[in-house]
């Protein structure tokens, strides 16, 4: 982590209340990176922005975090409902703004503290191929290619990566 940022980053986990500051994150990821995300923001937005669907998705993630960069909402993830042994890290963004300033560390960090306390064994997660600086961020944390491809529509190709907890 980067120790010139430490002091201002702090993690802050959603509620189903929280839903109007999830939807702002969650659209301004879908606009700025649509390469990186398996919804679109047209799937999002229109008749799609309802507030019980915004609640839903906060009310069906087992965790959903919002990092704050001296107070300001500078990125976002999410994790699936975890299984006996595993979760997903999902919905993975950080805002432009903030990027190279330790946000993703930080989010990285909150989920595998969170899966180590829950008791998992592994965290994983899937992510464009063509997305270098997280698949970058990923490596870093400990992250390791498991080598299966899923294709995606245009020829997109995913990739999946586990991070294997300490027991």
């Amino acid at each position: 982590m980067n120790d010139r940022y430490d002091e201002m980053l702090s993690l802050v986990a959603l509620t189903e209340e929280d839903w109007p500051l999830w939807r702002t994150l969650r659209l301004q990821a879908l606009e700025d990176a649509p390469y990186a995300f398996g919804s679109t923001l047209e799937q999002w937005s229109g008749d799609n922005d309802r507030e019980d669907r915004w609640r839903g998705r906060l009310r069906n993630s087992a965790l959903t975090l919002v990092c704050l960069f001296d107070g300001e909402p500078a990125g976002m993830v999410a994790t699936t409902p975890p299984t006996k042994i595993e979760t997903e890290l999902q919905s993975m963004w950080v805002s432009p703004r903030f990027r190279g300033r330790g946000v993703g560390d930080q989010l990285v960090n909150g989920v595998l503290q969170w899966a180590t306390e829950y008791g998992l064994a592994q965290v994983r997660l899937g992510v464009r191929a063509t997305n270098q600086p997280a698949r970058e961020l990923y490596e870093r944390h400990g992250f390791i290619d498991t080598d299966e491809r899923h294709d995606e529509p245009e020829g997109l190709c995913e990739l999946s990566m586990v991070r294997i907890l300490p027991k």
